[in-house]
C-alpha cells in the first residue's frame, strides 16, 4: 500500500514501470542488513522514494555481485550484470525489473551515465585486488564507489544542487572509511586490505600481520589515525553552510561518529567481527529525519 503512495505521488502510472519500481523496494528489504529500507528511503519525500528505490537496488545489486558467492564466479556474475545495465540504457529498457527502472530515474533526472562507469571502475578495483599505497589512491576510489552515486541522490530527493557535489564527495569519503573500519574484519576475509601502506608505514605496522588478523604493536594508533580522520573531516563538514541539504547531511554525519565510536570501542575485535553500533540507537539518529516526511 505504501509503495503504491509513493509511485502515485511520483507520477509513475505505467502499470509496468510500476511494477518494477515495486521490485526495487522489495529487493532493498534486506539489503545492508534491512537498514537501506529507512536511511535510503523513509528519510525521502514520498515522490522521490520510487526513484531513490531504483538508484539504491542498481548500486547494491552490483555490490552483490562484487562481495557474495563463490569468489571464481564473482568477476562472472558482475560482468553480465555491466553488460546488462549498458544494454538497458541503450535499448532503453530491459525484462530486469531493476534495470528497467534505473533507465527510467537516469532519463526522468538527465543523470550522467560517468556516475555508474565511476561506481563500475571502482568495483572493478575491489575484484583486481591491489593494495591502495597512499590514501590519496583511496580517496579516489571512495569518490568513485559513492561519491557519484551519493550526490545523485542528493539531488533527486532534492536535497542539493549539481554545486553541492564537491562536498558530498567529501562527505562520501568519510562515510566509505568509516565503512573500511566498520568492515574491516569481512574485507580481510575476502583478501582486501583498504587501510593505506603509507599510514600502515607511519605506525610501523605489517600488511601480513593485519592480513592475518595479529593485532600488533602500533595497531590501536592506527585505527585510531584513520578514526581520526573520519571525524577532522566531519568535523570540518559540519563547519560548512549546507543550505538544504543540512537535515540529510546532519544524520548522515551523526551515523559516521557513531560507527566511528563503536570501532574505538571494539578495539582488537575490529580484525575479527564487523562492528555495527546497536540498531535502536542508529534508528534514534534518523527518526527525525523520517518523521519530518510523515504521513508518507
Amino acid at each position: 500500500m505504501l509503495v503504491r503512495r509513493w509511485l502515485d505521488a511520483a507520477g509513475i502510472t505505467d502499470p509496468v514501470l510500476r511494477h518494477c519500481y515495486t521490485v526495487c523496494v522489495r529487493e532493498l528489504a534486506t539489503a545492508d542488513g534491512g537498514t537501506a529500507r529507512w536511511h535510503g528511503l523513509r528519510s525521502a519525500p514520498a515522490a522521490a522514494r520510487p526513484h531513490t528505490a531504483a538508484l539504491l537496488a542498481h548500486g547494491c545489486r552490483a555490490d552483490l555481485y562484487v562481495d557474495s558467492g563463490p569468489v571464481e564466479d564473482r568477476q562472472r556474475r558482475f560482468t553480465k550484470f555491466v553488460e546488462a545495465t549498458w544494454a538497458a540504457f541503450a535499448t532503453g529498457g530491459s525484462h530486469d525489473p531493476v534495470l528497467r527502472a534505473t533507465v527510467h530515474t537516469y532519463r526522468t533526472f538527465n543523470i550522467p551515465l560517468s556516475v555508474i562507469e565511476g561506481m563500475f571502475s571502482a568495483m572493478q578495483r575491489d575484484l583486481d585486488f591491489r593494495d591502495f599505497a597512499t590514501f590519496e589512491e583511496l580517496r579516489q576510489w571512495c569518490v568513485q564507489m559513492t561519491g557519484g552515486p551519493t550526490a545523485t541522490i542528493y539531488r533527486v530527493i532534492g536535497a542539493a544542487s549539481k554545486p553541492a557535489d564537491e562536498l558530498i564527495h567529501e562527505l562520501s569519503v568519510s562515510a566509505q572509511l568509516a565503512d573500511v573500519l566498520r568492515d574491516l574484519s569481512e574485507d580481510l576475509d575476502d583478501g582486501r586490505l583498504y587501510l593505506p601502506l603509507e599510514d600502515l608505514d607511519r605506525f610501523n605496522v605489517r600488511a601480513e600481520d593485519i592480513k592475518a588478523k595479529r593485532w600488533a604493536p602500533g595497531m590501536a594508533d592506527l585505527v585510531a589515525f584513520e578514526a581520526e580522520r573520519v571525524t577532522e573531516q566531519l568535523h570540518w563538514l559540519a563547519e560548512t553552510d549546507h543550505g538544504p541539504v543540512n537535515a540529510l547531511w546532519h544524520t548522515h554525519r551523526d551515523h559516521m561518529t557513531l560507527i566511528i565510536d563503536a570501532v574505538l570501542a571494539a578495539g582488537q575485535d575490529v580484525l575479527h567481527r564487523p562492528v555495527q553500533p546497536p540498531l535502536g540507537t542508529l534508528l534514534n539518529v534518523w527518526r527525525p529525519l523520517m518523521r519530518a516526511v510523515i504521513p508518507c
